[in-house]
Parts: structure tokens; C-alpha cells; sequence
């Protein structure tokens, strides 16, 4: 019932904002110059690591004390150089727990997620960077990636991404013509159980795909293991997961927050994910 109150508290945020801005929050903003060419024409020349769709969102959730720690003129969500959170406000904002991206029923808990091979914030493991979440915003139904690079965006890009939350630009609730109802926003993740600093990032690189189901082959709950590797390091991109019996929670665009079973079908799944796709749900999917 907590996680699911946090679900809640997020939808209620993510709607604030989109009154606010009349837009959903973009996923995440991230980009290089060799950033590859499956994700379109884009002409960037530098490198930038912004910040995710949970950091557009804090002072929404009653965080403008960590909000107002980030300068969105640096070039990084962390300092790169020193790895030491007292040099970088963006640093010490990333390493904050946001006690409402976290679900009780994760035993790792706010954990800090090992993404670069230097520094240490938590002395008992020399590469942990980055607070952990239990929530990652729903941005494709095959790949939220460009073939294993860099994250799609949804209309620039070939193909585009075909959920809400991608890359660089914020989704119109005009535009979820599914029906928001019947489209997938914020999902569960689990990580890489304690002591092992492997997770989901709320501040940055925070998006996934429902390709691979719910409690998939590569998440702890499935019967995985967590490993280094994927397509941002150890923050990997694992599918949508948790510690509650048979399934884990879903923010719906419409801002409600349904559980699903993770025996819900490939198909189904896949269609609630697209936000533009024109397929017909049954209302089935719910009693899951």
C-alpha cells in the first residue's frame, strides 16, 4: 500500500507539472556527438548527461530543496572529474534519497548505484555514485534505446520511440491518443539486492521498455543476476520488476496506478505501452 501511495504521489506530480508546463516531463535528456545514427539526424557535436523525468518533477513532490540544488547549465547530473559530492551541487542533489521513488518492499532500499569507475560516496564500495530508485519511466514497447546507444525520442528518429517517456522531449497529454486510461507512464523496477550497487538512477538515464515482461529473465525477482553492462554501465537496463508477490505497479497517464501480473501477455503489455498505436485493449488487462 505504500508503494502504491508513492505511485499516486508521482501521478498526482506528473499532472501538476503538466499543468504547469502543458507537458509531461521528458524522460531523460541525454545526447553525444556519436550519439548513433539509428536515432536520426540530430547534429550534436558535445557530449551532455542531463537529468530524467524524477528531477523535473521535485518540486512537485514537495523537493525544491534538492531542485534547487541543480545548475541545468553544467554539462553533468554528477561531477565527473572528482567524483566527491562536496565539489559538484549537481553531485550532492543526485546522491539525495527521494524517499518517493523508493517502495518498501525493495530490501536494498535507497541504495547509491555504482555508474563510473572512480570516487566513492559510500566507503564499503569504491564506484557508488548515484541514489537508487524503484521507479523508471515507461518509454518504448520494444527498445527504449537507438540498437543498444543512446535513448530514442519520440518523433525525431528512425523509429521513434512509441511510449511516453523518451528522450529530450516531454509527451502532450493530446497526444496519448490510446487513451491515458490505457497507456503506461511510470513502472517498478527492482535492483541488484543490497551491498550490490547496481539499480536504476532517479536523476538521470531513468526509462525502460516493457520488452521483456514483468519479473523478466534479468531481473532478481525473475530468477537473475544483476550484472554489470548494458546500455549506461552498471545502472543497466533491466525490465520493470519487483518484490510483490506476482507482479509490480504501473503509473497510468491518466494518473491512476494499476498492479499488473506478470503473466499479463507479451501482446498486452505492449499495447498498453504505446501511446499512439492504435490497438484496442481489452478490459481484461485489469483484473490481472
Amino acid at each position: 500500500m505504500q508503494c502504491a501511495n508513492h505511485f499516486k504521489q508521482v501521478g498526482v506530480a506528473l499532472h501538476n507539472y503538466h499543468a504547469a508546463h502543458t507537458t509531461f516531463p521528458p524522460g531523460v535528456i541525454v545526447w553525444t556527438g556519436s550519439t548513433p545514427a539509428a536515432c536520426g539526424p540530430r547534429g550534436e557535436t558535445s557530449y551532455y548527461a542531463g537529468w530524467s523525468w524524477g528531477a523535473f518533477l521535485l518540486p512537485f513532490l514537495e523537493r525544491s530543496d534538492i531542485y534547487d540544488m541543480i545548475d541545468f547549465t553544467e554539462l553533468k547530473y554528477f561531477d565527473l572529474t572528482s567524483h566527491h559530492a562536496g565539489t559538484s551541487t549537481n553531485t550532492l542533489a543526485s546522491t539525495s534519497t527521494i524517499e518517493t521513488f523508493v517502495c518498501p518492499s525493495d530490501p536494498q532500499g535507497p541504495e547509491l548505484v555504482a555508474i563510473t569507475g572512480g570516487g566513492s560516496f559510500d566507503t564499503s564500495h569504491p564506484d557508488a555514485d548515484i541514489r537508487k530508485t524503484n521507479m523508471t519511466g515507461v518509454a518504448d514497447s520494444v527498445d527504449f534505446t537507438c540498437g543498444g546507444g543512446f535513448p530514442k525520442q519520440l518523433r525525431q528518429g528512425t523509429p521513434p520511440a512509441n511510449g511516453i517517456m523518451a528522450e529530450r522531449e516531454g509527451c502532450r497529454i493530446r497526444d496519448v491518443t490510446d487513451g491515458t486510461s490505457n497507456t503506461l507512464c511510470v513502472g517498478e523496477v527492482a535492483g541488484g539486492e543490497p551491498g550490490s550497487h547496481m539499480g536504476h538512477l532517479w536523476a538521470s538515464w531513468n526509462i525502460n521498455d516493457t520488452a521483456d515482461g514483468i519479473n523478466g529473465p534479468s531481473t532478481i525477482p525473475g530468477g537473475g543476476i544483476w550484472q554489470p553492462g548494458g546500455a549506461y554501465g552498471n545502472a543497466r537496463d533491466h525490465g520493470f520488476s519487483s518484490y510483490h508477490p506476482g507482479g509490480c505497479h504501473f503509473l497510468m497517464a491518466d494518473g491512476s496506478v494499476q498492479f499488473l501480473d506478470q503473466m499479463i501477455e507479451s501482446t498486452t503489455l505492449a499495447y498498453l505501452t504505446t501511446r499512439s498505436g492504435g490497438e484496442t485493449v481489452q478490459s481484461e488487462w485489469i483484473d490481472f
